[in-house]
């Protein structure tokens, strides 16, 4: 019977899993790089492939810090030549390996199948791997390296061979970005509470992540004595600033206190596998922790979320909808059936210590400098995905006992779940496949069409920009995305003063409410474009009002 209902479930997830990826491919061909960062980061991509060197004037810190990825697709580009839906799959193939390590984790172990079942969907449910899924940045890759390198140290004793291979994997994921360097710290913590002899664990699992580490701090400190950093400083660049430690500050009573850091449909699983790990921790027994973990994780799942928008609202959280109550309900009901588990899939509290080791000193940077962002928690994923399923598994063990249609009924509504969940795919909400499906099937591979349905706004201000760029010209803008498209050509700041301008020949201002309250009150100058039309040395031009969020001006007109 049990290997029927595995037969299954297997089947829904994997069938689930593969048009899910089918839609990611799909994004990844017929929509341009759009977020931010990729395309800021990306023209080190493009210098790469025209050039085939890796140091640039136009390149700092934070573009030297997350070698692996750019790289990667620079040279893919020189290769095949520049072609988008290249990085976008590039970056797909990521997340494919970041899907297949979660899975890898949990599988060593009794139910080890069951349990790989629910590390995929947890992971394909999640509204920020849909949105990150091929998006060019390298949230995903340090994900998919720091979860392998804990699944290849994670279940047996690694042979020499399989050694090399976590010192290797680590290494990569120090290339990929810097946050992997706590996820990796945590994991090989974590390595020692096993019940192995000092000499293994320090031989074969905290030796070789050691290795990996050191190898990327290398790296790293070679790179920042090159733009002139402290090592410290450069790890951190881009989070650390005045503005990013604000955005942090304001963020993070929501971001702690809301649970929604894989959605809406694991809130409540998050806060159980949460309240179970500690309740199992302090010596309470699994079904107990079962017992009082459930409702309490309902609970929470309201009252996080009310607490978090201070108490404002009281249809927040797991109970701002009927779906999202539905939902709640479905999970919580689906985790009580864990009180008919008593051992085989019930995770052990060594193990329970260990994915808590190996998650808190990222989530807990994350804290502190990234919550204003769910992605920056990216390192921390494989341990925390680890975490639900397994605290899941006795549950689905026990439906799996009663039968396929059993097991086959929680599988199947979650699969609905990650349907919707393809709407969140690259950021494109409900309305962005809705422009998708109204343009002409014949338009879908142009490149400028479709980049005017997810960056409308920046697709305009870089329509006025081009005719105005001759051979040779620079522009400033505090919007990198215009270094992707004028690569070594664009200098990303904010200027002081009108004097600033004289070397450019094109301004572009943005003129969100973010970058007014950075001009204000970080740089005391007026962030209305009206100021800089006003400049006599040199004189602006305005081409564009900047209500649509750009302000474009020609520089010595």
């Amino acid at each position: 019977m049990a290997v029927s209902s595995l037969r299954l479930a297997s089947a829904i997830v994997w069938i689930t899993t593969a048009l899910f990826l089918l839609a990611v491919l799909f994004v990844a061909l017929v929509i341009p790089i759009h977020a931010q960062d990729a395309l800021t980061f990306g023209e080190w991509s493009r210098l790469v492939s025209q050039h085939w060197h890796l140091r640039y004037a136009a390149a700092t810190g934070q573009e030297y810090g997350r070698p692996l990825f750019y790289v990667l697709q620079g040279w893919v580009w020189g290769i095949f030549g520049y072609a988008e839906p290249l990085g976008r799959v590039l970056s797909g193939l990521f997340s494919v390996l970041l899907l297949g390590s979660v899975v890898w984790l949990v599988r060593d172990r009794d139910w080890g199948s069951l349990a790989g079942l629910l590390a995929a969907f947890a992971l394909i449910s999640s509204p920020v791997f849909a949105a990150q899924a091929v998006s060019g940045l390298t949230d995903i890759p340090v994900a998919a390296l720091v979860a392998l390198a804990g699944a290849l140290v994670w279940g047996r004793r690694p042979a020499p061979a399989r050694a090399v291979a976590i010192g290797v994997v680590a290494a990569l994921a120090m290339l990929a970005k810097p946050s992997a360097l706590l996820a990796l710290i945590g994991l090989a913590l974590a390595q020692l509470l096993l019940g192995e002899s000092w000499r293994s664990r320090l031989l074969y699992r905290v030796a070789p992540l050691g290795a990996g580490i050191g190898l990327g701090l290398l790296y790293d400190f070679v790179q920042a004595r090159y733009v002139h950093q402290g090592l410290r400083t450069f790890l951190q660049a881009g989070v650390n600033s005045d503005y990013y430690r604000t955005l942090a500050d304001e963020a993070r009573r929501y971001a702690l206190l809301d649970g929604n850091w894989f959605g809406d449909g694991l809130r409540v699983a998050v806060f159980f596998a949460l309240i179970y790990a500690v309740l199992r921790l302090v010596g309470v027994s699994h079904r107990l922790c079962v017992a009082v973990g459930v409702p309490f994780a309902l609970f929470a799942s309201w009252l996080g979320p009310w607490l978090a928008a201070r108490e404002s609202d009281g249809t927040v959280g797991s109970f701002h909808s009927v779906g999202a109550a539905l939902a709640a309900l479905g999970t919580a009901a689906f985790l009580l059936f864990g009180l008919g588990s008593r051992d085989g899939a019930v995770v052990s509290r060594g193990e329970l210590a260990r994915l808590g080791i190996w998650a808190i000193p990222t989530a807990a940077a994350w804290a502190l400098y990234g919550a204003y962002d769910f992605r920056l928690l990216a390192p921390a994923w494989p341990p925390l995905l680890a975490l639900v399923a397994l605290t899941a598994l006795p549950a689905a063990k026990t439906l799996a006992r009663r039968g396929a249609v059993a097991l086959a009924i929680p599988f199947a509504l979650f699969a609905i779940v990650v349907a919707e969940n393809v709407y969140n795919l690259d950021g494109l909400q409900k309305s962005g496949w809705s422009e998708v499906r109204r343009t002409p099937s014949g338009d879908w591979l142009d490149k400028s069409t479709m980049r005017a349905i997810v960056m409308p706004a920046f697709s305009r201000a870089l329509a006025a920009v081009r005719p105005q760029m001759r051979p040779g010209d620079l522009l400033m803008s505090p919007e990198g995305a215009f270094r992707f498209f004028f690569p070594g050509h664009v200098e990303q700041s904010y200027p002081n003063n009108c004097n600033d301008l004289h070397r450019f020949r094109v301004f572009v201002l943005t003129t969100d409410e973010g970058s007014k309250r950075y001009m204000e009150q970080f740089l005391h100058v007026s962030g209305e474009p009206s100021f800089w039309a006003a400049c006599k040395q040199p004189r602006l031009k305005q081409l564009t009002d900047g209500s649509e969020g750009y302000a474009v001006f020609r520089v010595g007109a």
